[in-house]
């Protein structure tokens, strides 16, 4: 039996979606539209990077495959953010 509960993998999946998730809702609440949506896609990418900076340190060594860090749960991250964005945002504000 594995000394840990879940695979590094599962793990910064799960993390990175659920950040997706969060910056979305963030997002949602404090970004307005004469803001850059080029500012918004900045910062999920600043999140990325600082997750994968994160993940690459805390697992060193421990991955099956070392590049794992940098593409797991990329999409998932990435829809995730412009889901819970979308439907908040609309939600919160709608037309009319």
């Amino acid at each position: 039996m594995s000394e840990y509960r879940f695979k590094p993998e599962s793990l910064m999946y799960w993390t990175r979606v659920a950040l997706g998730a969060l910056l979305g809702a963030l997002h949602a609440f404090f970004w307005r539209p004469p803001s850059s949506i080029i500012s918004a896609l900045l910062n999920m990418v600043l999140a990325y990077f600082l997750t994968y900076y994160f993940f690459k340190r805390l697992y060193r060594g421990r991955l099956k495959d070392e590049s794992a860090a940098w593409k797991e749960g990329v999409g998932s991250f990435f829809l995730a953010w412009l889901f819970t964005w979308f439907l908040l945002y609309n939600a919160l504000f709608p037309l009319g």
